[in-house]
């Protein structure tokens, strides 16, 4: 009889995760419980550094003597409690506002309790002591609802939700217990792929599931585009590869086909994009004014130099070669018109040097 009942318990239970709505989880009077208790600790840690260096119950009851659980030590130690400056980081409260005010309300309601613990019972881990098995605010990890009952999987696993998913709850004396699955898994045990992953490994205790590459559509029998069952739109099928990328730049009809307008490919998709110096205005690509002016490879007069010193240097090796007269006149232009460059051509003159080129 008692099995029996304890079976229609657990379906009950089972019955309640999967038509309950969720409602999300705060778990705020824990989190606060969990900031005194850390700037407690923090202030523990401070003031046995502040008295030759530190070290845990053994160490501070020898080294530290008296002073280890004296009223001195407890009154520096709650200088710092419920203050954000305390601790180096805060980032894990940053969702509850009016922290500090919120701890210190706890804190006033509960002090004869800060003082049991530092006065008898600091062999306990602080936080499990005073927020979990006193106040009963928290659960341990793993575990959920009023009761703290046990995740699904954690059991099984060592791991909430079988380590697929988190359970709704976790750590707080509310939720469900549902496993809220992470991506790629489904299953009220996430225990099953998602649509669009594959199963790579499955056993009794553990399944890995992999996402399916991007060109697939309705799922994929193995990892990669070959493995796809079928090919997204912008994909084609190939026999040998599987999906490929369809280049629809160079397909006909074209694809972008306003003036002043280019293709641009990309995996799976495109998008039509204004040519250089150009930009968009609504739906058309109008000459952009504001965009920078076409630069030359080489100023112009640059250019010219390395022409007429090139042309030079080569003249002169032809003629110590042949020693043609017709040589010693091109040797000579050669010359005048370096002195030419040099003594009348004005680099400014040039658009896109000091002044820039006017349309």
């Amino acid at each position: 009889m008692r099995n029996k009942l304890g079976s229609l318990h657990a379906l009950l239970q089972l019955f309640a995760v999967v038509f309950s709505k969720e409602i999300i989880i705060k778990n705020e009077r824990c989190k606060v419980c969990h900031f005194l208790t850390e700037t407690f600790e923090a202030g523990m840690r401070n003031t046995a550094r502040d008295h030759f260096g530190g070290g845990d119950t053994a160490w501070e009851e020898k080294n530290l003597g008296k002073y280890a659980t004296s009223e001195t030590r407890l009154v520096e130690v709650q200088e710092g409690l419920c203050k954000k400056s305390t601790l180096s980081n805060t980032d894990g409260y940053l969702s509850i506002k009016e922290l500090e005010f919120k701890c210190s309300a706890l804190l006033e309601e509960h002090e004869e309790l800060v003082e049991d613990y530092y006065y008898k019972n600091q062999q306990h881990n602080f936080s499990k002591w005073m927020c979990t098995e006193q106040l009963k605010l928290c659960c341990p990890l793993g575990h959920f609802g009023k009761n703290c009952d046990e995740c699904s999987g954690l059991k099984q696993t060592g791991s909430a939700c079988y380590g697929r998913g988190q359970c709704h709850g976790d750590g707080s004396r509310e939720g469900s217990g549902k496993c809220n699955c992470n991506a790629g898994y489904i299953g009220h045990f996430c225990s099953n792929c998602d649509s669009d992953y594959f199963q790579v490994e499955k056993t009794d205790r553990k399944i890995t599931c992999e996402k399916c590459h991007e060109s697939c559509t309705g799922g994929c029998k193995a990892l990669g585009p070959l493995g796809c069952n079928k090919c997204r739109t912008g994909w084609s099928m190939d026999e040998k590869l599987g999906c490929i990328d369809v280049n629809e730049c160079a397909i006909e009809p074209a694809v972008c086909t306003r003036e002043n307008e280019k293709c641009v490919n990309s995996e799976g998709s495109y998008r039509c994009e204004c040519m250089d110096g150009y930009k968009r205005n609504g739906v058309d690509c109008t000459l952009d004014v504001e965009a920078p002016p076409y630069q030359l490879p080489m100023a112009p007069d640059l250019f010219l130099r390395v022409f007429a010193f090139s042309s030079l240097i080569g003249l002169v090796g032809l003629i110590f070669s042949h020693k043609s007269p017709v040589l010693y006149v091109l040797l000579a232009l050669a010359v005048l018109l370096i002195i030419l460059i040099e003594l009348h051509i004005n680099p400014s003159s040039f658009f896109g040097q000091d002044k820039p080129f006017e349309y």
